[in-house]
């Protein structure tokens, strides 16, 4: 008789997991990138996916209660309410700030050397985070520049600017400085008012997100960098505690899948930015001639200022690992 309660209580123990399994998962996964932007619908793609490539079994859903959160909201969020979310560079930077290296100016300097860099540093970062979040894909969404009320075209032409850094980006702020310019704390919300009340000069921004707001920016901001700052990237990361709810046998897939969208959003991104970029400059947004010099003046700006100072910043393993991947 014993061994019989025994037996039934395994096979009801198992009937409960196979019922819970067939249920499936959902999760709820925050994001606030612009509605039709290449992330919106990336993501949205994505969810499509993973419901078709597991049968139904996993679904995504996004609560619009999130979509004008901030980074840092998201964050917060994900760490007691959502399942996921989806993170631009301040973003990741938050969780572990050795992502912060890969936004730094001239670090990363084309897209050959984006794709490079995101493989080395990717595994360090599932190894460290991997107790708590699982990244399951990184997009390039393009590239920072520099924008400004007046001509900026050599690192010369930085002294002295007000230049926006976002409050979260110490390691910017004292680089900025370093070479001469006068950093102002701003975020995405805060910099067209600052701009019209004569407090900043130039920010760093994507194209694809002032260009989506040109409306408002063309009546401050007349000039933009040729030099492309650092690759604008983000990434869905889901946190362990859900993650685990997904069957094993699914997650090769998924990953798949969302990594296989995830260069879609790039090469999307990529287009939408020379659009972009087009239109603002028939709108009298100026860009000045880019040559070759000009690019080595700005790299080797950058890049003699971050060796004095990056020790201090940044993990020698993390740092490591990208400048052998990208050849420095």
């Amino acid at each position: 008789m014993r061994h019989l309660k025994i037996l039934l209580a395994a096979l009801s123990l198992v009937a409960a997991v196979s019922a819970a399994s067939a249920q499936g998962v959902v999760l709820q996964i925050g994001s606030n990138a612009p509605v039709n932007s290449p992330w919106d619908i990336g993501v949205k793609k994505i969810a499509a996916e993973w419901s078709r490539v597991s049968g139904g079994r996993v679904k995504v859903v996004f609560p619009k209660s999130v979509a004008n959160s901030s980074m840092e909201d998201l964050i917060q969020k994900l760490k007691f309410t959502l399942d996921g979310a989806v993170l631009d560079t301040s973003g990741l930077g938050v969780i572990d700030k050795d992502v912060f290296f890969l936004s730094m100016p001239s670090v990363i300097r084309d897209d050959a050397e984006f794709d490079e860099a995101i493989a080395a540093a990717l595994p360090i970062l599932r190894a460290r985070l991997g107790d708590r979040y699982e990244i399951v894909a990184v997009a390039k969404a393009g590239w920072i520049r520099f924008f400004s009320n007046r001509p900026l075209r050599s690192p010369e032409d930085l002294r002295n600017l007000r230049m926006g850094v976002n409050r979260n980006m110490d390691a910017l702020t004292k680089v900025m400085q370093s070479v001469g310019v006068r950093t102002v704390q701003a975020d995405s919300a805060s910099t067209l008012l600052q701009f019209n009340s004569g407090a900043m000069d130039a920010m760093y921004s994507s194209p694809l997100f002032v260009g989506a707001l040109w409306s408002q920016y063309r009546r401050v901001v007349t000039h933009m960098t040729g030099f492309r700052v650092a690759p604008f990237f983000g990434a869905i990361v889901i946190n362990r505690r859900s993650w685990d709810r997904v069957p094993d046998s699914l997650k090769p897939a998924l990953r798949e899948s969302a990594e296989r969208i995830c260069r879609e959003i790039g090469s999307e991104a990529a287009r939408l930015e020379d659009e972009g970029i087009a239109a603002m400059t028939r709108s009298g947004l100026q860009v000045p001639p880019y040559a070759d010099a000009d690019a080595e003046a700005w790299n080797r700006l950058f890049s003699s200022t971050m060796e004095g100072l990056m020790a201090d910043w940044y993990s020698p393993e993390f740092t490591a690992a990208v400048y052998e991947a990208i050849g420095r």
